[in-house]
């Protein structure tokens, strides 16, 4: 099989994020996920518009679970205690986001290898100096999958 990179899939559809500066108020934050249905993750961005962190609806889950519920077992002590604290969109940032991200250049095996491994459906595409150039969904890569497919197919 070819080698697929980043860049000949992940603008198959339109951006399912969007980025907001790291300082934006959690509230802003929340709002935007409850009344935007379509949006996937929020990217945060530092004050030179490179990526500094990374929301996902997962992330959200467990924050709005330790707000009503406490998050007793769904949390481990420090996500807890982060949470309860939060007050910017930073303070929700996905634990490990910096391993979330990848390059036009990557191979979309690697792409995929980070979502199944953290389990998300979406991840930051980057330039080499960390600037946001969009999102790679999984709903892409499905599509990339099936053109494949049928390319091999007599």
């Amino acid at each position: 099989m070819k080698t697929i990179r980043v860049a000949e899939v992940y603008r198959l559809h339109d951006t399912a994020t969007l980025s907001v500066p790291e300082d934006s108020p959690l509230e802003d934050v929340v709002t935007r996920f409850a009344h935007v249905p379509r949006l996937h993750a929020l990217f945060l961005v530092d004050s030179r518009q490179r990526l500094s962190g990374v929301i996902t609806r997962t992330s959200l889950m467990k924050w709005v679970h330790s707000e009503l519920f406490g998050g007793r077992r769904e949390l481990s002590p420090w996500e807890a205690v982060h949470f309860a604290a939060a007050t910017k969109a930073k303070d929700l940032t996905h634990s490990d986001w910096r391993s979330l991200a990848v390059k036009e250049t990557d191979t979309l095996e690697t792409a995929l290898n980070i979502m199944i491994g953290h389990d998300e459906d979406i991840l930051p595409v980057l330039d080499s100096e960390g600037t946001i150039l969009g999102d790679l969904r999984l709903s892409e890569v499905l599509l990339k999958a099936l053109e494949v497919g049928r390319q091999a197919r007599p």
